[in-house]
């Protein structure tokens, strides 16, 4: 795994302004009949009448200063703290007229957003406390200001609020004279389903091919899998369970939450289908039939949630027990509440997997994009990635996810995006637990992340923004010990190109990658392209290790609507795996707009 991922911040207005300084009062000084004074004289008493108006002046103004308030979040985390005046007697640490300034004005504009249009929940805003005390100060200092409670997080000591206007919010905010700072606010940002791919044409040029019922073997689940999950529960938090669909689930049992409050039913559909992906459905197999699947609804019919109910379902999944847990869902905006969430079901020994998203960017979605979040990517039948598969340095494993079979109440579905990706690697991740007694979540992650199938730019670095550290392969994980298992592989056909070529040809990259456990002494690789042929052969290949064979393809054909067919196939001695010696694809260059 990605051992740092960067966290996305909001980009919130900083705003500074200058309070008026209250005039400093005139020194006074009462006449007495005296005898004249000397020139010496005049001048010790200005210098003394100076240095009395100078002192009075600064006590006035520092007694004066409003008390010490900041807004800590993730739209402002200073690096090191602002320096303060302090009174020279007790213990009072006083704050700068500017430090109050800036928090009016911090407050102001964090209300103003939350009641511009955007993807976030309009008038609410989310805070956290370090104790049931404070919580309850705070919520009692909100609906003093006109809050209306919406809900809370009791493990996280956390409150969503709703204002009626912005005003009454910056005055929660603001707080008055010796009130505590609001912890960590943030706006109630909108969490989706990630976007519905396009359907794919199997029989177009360069399409995307689909698995069918072919995921579960292509990552080397085997047929007789019935045990698989058992003891372990996996939770799926998603749109819920339409009616009818516990019956018709394979393995354990099903327990079910609802974080939403919608009052509605679930609808058949993306809940379902990812149900039948784990446990398995009447006339389909599921990769982890022995669990148990606790299904935690925190997005309505229209497949849409928000932070707050999404780090609900979080500590609520945790806190019943769940180990792995599974989120086909994400938000483009990182927030304190569900990076919370998120860390207390690592410290808990439990791993989150989430769909990197469906939107074919460099962009990960929020949570697959903190650290310590499994993130999960898609491929096609053939080995590929994608194109509407999310990707960036925060990605880390790939797995079938273009036209899945799956069963639900409805009927037979075809499942399509990182959505169907994510559950088959939490499923992955249970059933390594079920299947060695004592192995932790993040063990079986690691083993998996460890016999991961190569795929992508061969540059000698082990992962890649495209493919993370590779396609999950369970056939490898399980055969880690066999010393003699011996397996070769065409691991991808990559065009190394970044943008649309100048030179009459483009370099694809045909990788081979010993999956076995014994040195290959020798390798044949074929490759033909074009109505042209090339025979290649790779000696002492260690296990694990990836070489590639560049070849150079005419642009001029790459460009034309069918482009260029490219085969490999792969032969070494005692392959216990054929399946994985061949690939064929339609390699293509798409000029811009076209």
């Amino acid at each position: 795994m990605t051992p740092n991922k960067p966290t996305l911040r909001k980009d919130l207005e900083k705003k500074r302004a200058n309070l008026p300084t209250r005039p400093l009062p005139a020194p006074v000084i009462e006449a007495k009949p005296a005898r004249p004074m000397s020139f010496v004289q005049w001048a010790g008493v200005l210098i003394l009448l100076a240095l009395i108006g100078w002192c009075a002046g600064w006590g006035v103004s520092v007694l004066n200063t409003p008390p010490d308030f900041h807004i800590t979040s993730l739209d402002n985390l200073p690096t090191k703290p602002r320096p303060r005046a302090k009174a020279n007697y007790g213990s009072s640490i006083l704050t700068l007229p500017e430090d109050t300034a800036k928090i009016a004005d911090e407050a102001s504009a964090l209300a103003d957003k939350a009641f511009r249009t955007g993807p976030y929940r309009s008038g609410e805003i989310i805070f956290s406390a370090g104790s049931a005390d404070e919580l309850a100060a705070l919520i009692s200092r909100a609906q003093a200001a006109g809050g209306t409670l919406m809900g809370n997080i009791r493990l996280a000591n956390a409150a969503r609020f709703a204002f009626p206007n912005a005003q009454s919010m910056a005055n929660f905010l603001r707080g008055s004279a010796g009130d505590p700072p609001v912890p960590s606010p943030d706006l109630n940002y909108i969490v989706n389903l990630p976007t519905t791919p396009a359907p794919t044409d199997p029989y177009a040029p360069g399409s995307l091919a689909p698995f069918g019922a072919t995921a579960l073997s292509y990552m080397g689940v085997p047929q007789n899998n019935s045990n698989w999950g058992q003891g372990v529960t996996v939770a799926m938090l998603d749109t819920g369970l339409s009616p009818g669909t516990a019956n018709i689930l394979k393995g354990g049992s099903i327990t079910q939450y609802d974080m939403t409050g919608a009052g509605d039913t679930p609808p058949v559909g993306h809940g379902d289908m990812v149900a039948s992906l784990l446990a398995g459905a009447t006339g389909e197999q599921g990769i982890v039939p022995g669990s148990s699947i606790m299904s935690v609804r925190v997005l309505d019919s229209t497949g849409q949630g928000d932070v707050f109910g999404v780090s609900d379902g979080i500590y609520t999944a945790v806190e019943q027990g769940a180990k792995v847990l599974s989120l086909s869902l994400g938000s483009n905006t990182s927030t304190n509440i569900l990076q919370s969430a998120v860390d207390y079901a690592i410290s808990q020994g439990v791993t989150i997997v989430a769909s990197a998203g469906n939107d074919g960017n460099g962009a990960i979605s929020y949570p697959a994009a903190y650290s310590g979040v499994v993130a999960v990517g898609s491929i096609d039948a053939t080995g590929q990635r994608a194109s509407f598969s999310d990707y960036g340095p925060e990605l880390d494993l790939m797995a079938p996810g273009v036209g899945l079979s799956t069963v639900t109440t409805g009927g037979n579905m075809s499942f399509s995006g990182t959505s169907a990706s994510a559950p088959l690697v939490a499923g992955a991740i249970a059933s390594l637990m079920s299947t060695n007694p004592g192995m932790t979540s993040q063990q079986a992650v690691d083993l998996l992340t460890q016999y991961a199938d190569f795929a992508g730019p061969v540059t000698g670095a082990a992962t890649n923004e495209f493919y993370g550290s590779g396609v999950v392969d369970l056939g490898r994980v399980l055969n880690r010990s066999n010393a003699t298992y011996t397996d070769v592989a065409v691991a991808d056909m990559y065009l190394n190109v970044t943008s649309m070529p100048t030179d009459p040809t483009a370099p694809l990259q045909v990788s081979v990658q010993n999956r076995g456990n014994t040195n290959l002494g020798l390798v044949r690789l074929d490759v033909n392209y074009g109505g042209q042929s090339v025979t290649q052969s790779i000696t002492g290949l260690a296990p694990d290790e990836v070489r590639a064979v560049t070849i150079n393809l005419p642009v001029s054909q790459l460009t034309q609507p069918n482009g260029i067919q490219v085969q490999a196939m792969v032969d070494t001695q005692n392959d216990a795996n054929n399946s994985n010696n061949y690939k064929g694809r339609i390699i293509r260059l798409t000029p811009a707009g076209g």
